[in-house]
């Protein structure tokens, strides 16, 4: 028996003695079009990815979704001390509008030609970011960081700390 293309069946005709099977009849038997069963199932796909993710950053350490580190702080800072327990070092150090309550700034801020870009160095002192001074009954903590100064063509980028009473 040899099967030419004349005798195959047009892709849109279904054959005489096909029957559709139950999930097909039952589709076709309801209200709902094949469009809106598609978007039914993109919605079901939708709503379970955003669960995944959900379930996801739940599971992670929350440093890991947390774009801000945890700051923590030592005692002392061993091989930073310079003999001045009244401030902060390095002396060179900028100190000025660097800090966000007794940490130092991570955000930036822009004027009409300047511009400030704050970032906190978490790691400056032995894996954490400030440390205590005592001394000649003057308490410090100091935050380490960075300022980068824009005023048009002039930038300086200068390691700050942010230097609070305790």
């Amino acid at each position: 028996m040899t099967i030419t293309a004349a005798a195959l069946p047009d892709f849109h005709t279904a054959p005489p003695d096909a029957t559709p099977s139950v999930v097909t009849a039952t589709i076709r038997g309801s209200r709902l079009g094949r469009r809106t069963l598609l978007r039914l199932a993109g919605g079901g796909a939708l709503g379970l990815g955003l669960t995944a993710l959900d379930l996801v950053t739940r599971v992670l350490p929350s440093r890991a979704t947390n774009p801000n580190p945890v700051l923590s702080v030592w005692n002392d800072c061993r091989s930073y001390y310079s003999g001045s327990p009244s401030t902060c070092v390095p002396a060179s150090a900028w100190y000025s509008s660097t800090c966000n309550g007794s940490w130092h700034r991570n955000d930036s801020y822009s004027g009409s030609s300047v511009t400030y870009n704050y970032t906190f160095d978490n790691t400056s002192c032995s894996s954490r970011n400030a440390w205590r001074w005592t001394g000649g009954g003057v308490h410090r903590k100091c935050s380490d960081g960075w300022t980068v100064y824009r005023d048009g063509s002039t930038s300086r980028n200068t390691f700050s700390i942010c230097r609070t009473a305790i």
